[in-house]
């Protein structure tokens, strides 16, 4: 039995760099001192924030959500929304959502379901089956994280949050930077920042607390706290989706080579900071004129895909219609989607 290297206790983690052990107690304070420093660090949160936090139910938002509720002690006025986007994944989604709503029930937590069916128009299953009919080249997950962003955008928009916390992990931004690595995406590279911000009052400020923090320890602190049951649930959509492929060879070098993930992380953070210190890719939002969320076109995105897919309203089909007529951009944005034969 290894012991705590701190008190006599039995240990619950043994950290592979530092060669130190943690029992449940002395692991839950390393891991909130960690997570308070990176939000030290980035500047994250200021006294008066109101910050939504998008909850999925898992391990990683609902440790999120958890340590926030404990940090709001400490920062006066901090006021915090937990916020989950119903896919409509059949059979998947339905496990987790209890797991919010009794957290929330008992530690008296505001909370918020936001569907795909009302804030996209489908539920993802629909997407999905309606893309593959109209052989459309995407695949569910890059239907599922534009949507999930283009909802959690909306929904932070309209309760007047001014910071929106995600509990992407160490591990998710390792293996997001490979990704984009490999399909040549500068662009998505160096928008991997712990905090992205702005000036323009439609762009709520998004942080990631748990930045540098492994996926294995998001998972014991959640374990350790009671936040959900040790079982595994798994997207019925996860085959379509490289990031797994890339997932299990990060995981398979960091066994190997302790430390791995760290260095793939600080490289990725001086790819940031070589950005803003020579601006060699510039980085500007607009309004999307079809919904408001912030965009890096005159048209989001989402609203790309929603027309694709026939679910724009009435009205929003109208503004499209008088774009499409009379900004050029906007007309090869969709033309170079593949959108053309969808939409006449």
């Amino acid at each position: 039995m290894v012991k705590c290297s701190f008190c006599d206790r039995q240990a619950v983690y043994v950290n592979r760099i530092s060669g130190l052990a943690y029992c449940r107690i002395h692991f839950i304070e390393y891991f909130e001192r960690k997570a308070r420093k990176t939000i030290r660090k980035y500047n994250m949160l200021n006294p008066g924030d109101h910050v939504v936090v998008g909850v999925s139910g898992g391990k990683d938002s609902m440790a999120l959500l958890h340590f926030l509720l404990k940090l709001k002690k400490k920062i006066p006025g901090l006021e915090v929304t937990a916020v989950l986007v119903d896919e409509g994944i059949k059979g998947y989604r339905e496990k987790t959502i209890p797991t919010l709503v009794n957290y929330a029930e008992k530690h008296s937590v505001k909370y918020i379901i936001a569907s795909f069916k009302d804030y996209i128009g489908a539920t993802l299953d629909e997407i999905v089956q309606k893309s593959f009919e109209l052989k459309l080249p995407y695949m569910p997950c890059s239907y599922c994280g534009v949507f999930r962003r283009h909802v959690l955008n909306t929904v932070a928009r309209e309760v007047g949050a001014t910071v929106l916390a995600t509990a992407h992990n160490l591990d998710d931004m390792v293996q997001t930077y490979l990704m984009n690595l490999i399909n040549n995406s500068w662009d998505r590279i160096l928008s991997l920042a712990p905090v992205r911000s702005s000036s323009e009052e439609y762009i709520v400020k998004r942080i990631k607390p748990f930045y540098e923090i492994p996926e294995k320890e998001t998972a014991l602190y959640a374990l350790l706290n009671g936040l959900i049951q040790p079982e595994f649930n798994q997207c019925p959509y996860v085959k379509y989706n490289v990031r797994f492929t890339i997932r299990k060879l990060v995981n398979e070098l960091e066994d190997k080579y302790p430390g791995s993930k760290y260095g793939l992380l600080r490289s990725l953070l001086e790819l940031i900071e070589l950005q803003n210190k020579v601006e060699l890719v510039e980085k500007k939002f607009m309004q999307c004129a079809i919904c408001g969320n912030p965009s890096s076109h005159p048209v989001c995105r989402g609203c790309v895909f929603r027309a694709q897919l026939g679910l724009l309203k009435n009205e929003e089909k109208l503004k499209l219609d008088v774009l499409l007529r009379e900004n050029p951009d906007v007309a090869k944005l969709f033309k170079q989607s593949g959108s053309g034969k969808q939409l006449q």
